[in-house]
């Protein structure tokens, strides 16, 4: 019998916990590998931490629950994915370390993300930064949750997040064409081009700490835009595609990415964001 998405998030919360530890004690010194492809230094990232906590959570994960799906950002290199069923009901998904190039450039703003998707959506996510003290938990149908290292180490419920702000940059990364649609129309900022100017100010969960009023993934990856969308619209945000439909299914593509992702904070808003990307 398989387990349900809660029983998995509460299985890995403390491993997770114990994982970001890791991360930040060795953050200052840790090992950079040579890049992956990807159209920028953003993509092409790749330490230590990533392939170690993949590792360590494959691990975890294999021991209690042998029967799940499994797959990754460094999917490639994993020692232990040909282990896992390819077509369970359920699958994890894992970004080890979801912004790679602020973790190496030492910055605070990164984070492990644990998604579940079954057949047809994602129904659970989990996203733990260490540096910030900050763990968002969300399950299909139950709302989302933000929890201290400590409660996390204890597999606690958390304090529930309700995201309804009206004001506040609307997010995008590496998107020049989309920034130069919206700009006139709201505070637009492009995570990359900002990174540059002020590393940390603009980061891709600002959504989830209500201080961005929308964030655009295009395309969206399950294992980040996609986690980082299902725990916000948890939380009482509007998440659709372009054409302003459901998120879609992930596990359709690959790679598990689908075009694109629009998450608001405000429907008026949403609305006036997607009018202007089909303008």
């Amino acid at each position: 019998m398989l387990p349900t998405p809660s029983e998995i998030i509460r299985h890995l919360l403390p491993h997770v916990a114990t994982a970001g530890t890791y991360s930040s004690f060795i953050q200052n010194r840790v090992g950079e590998h040579s890049a992956k492809d990807g159209a920028t230094s953003f993509h092409q990232a790749l330490s230590d931490a990533d392939l170690t906590i993949q590792s360590y959570l494959e691990v975890v994960m294999l021991a209690r629950f042998p029967d799940l799906s499994f797959f990754s950002e460094e999917h490639e290199q994993s020692l232990n994915v040909k282990y896992f069923r390819p077509d369970a009901d359920l699958e994890v998904l894992l970004d080890p370390i979801d912004g790679t190039r602020c973790y190496l450039d030492n910055r605070q703003h990164y984070q492990i993300i644990v998604a579940i998707h079954d057949h047809a959506e994602l129904v659970g996510a989990l996203l733990y930064q260490p540096r910030l003290d900050s763990c968002y938990i969300a399950i299909k149908g139950e709302g989302a949750y933000v929890l201290t290292h400590s409660q996390a180490s204890l597999g606690a419920r958390g304090t529930r997040i309700t995201l309804s702000n009206t004001s506040g940059p609307v997010l995008m990364f590496n998107q020049p064409a989309m920034y130069a649609k919206l700009a006139p129309l709201f505070d637009a900022r492009d995570i990359i081009t900002e990174y540059a100017k002020d590393p940390g100010r603009y980061n891709s969960t600002d959504i989830l700490q209500g201080k961005a009023l929308a964030s655009i993934s295009s395309p969206c990856q399950g294992i980040d835009g996609g986690a980082i969308a299902f725990i916000a619209k948890e939380a009482g945000a509007t998440v659709t595609d372009f054409s302003g439909k459901e998120m879609g299914n992930f596990r359709e593509s690959p790679k598990r990415i689908v075009p694109n992702i629009l998450v608001s904070t405000c429907p008026r808003a949403h609305q006036k964001i997607l009018s202007a990307i089909q303008g």
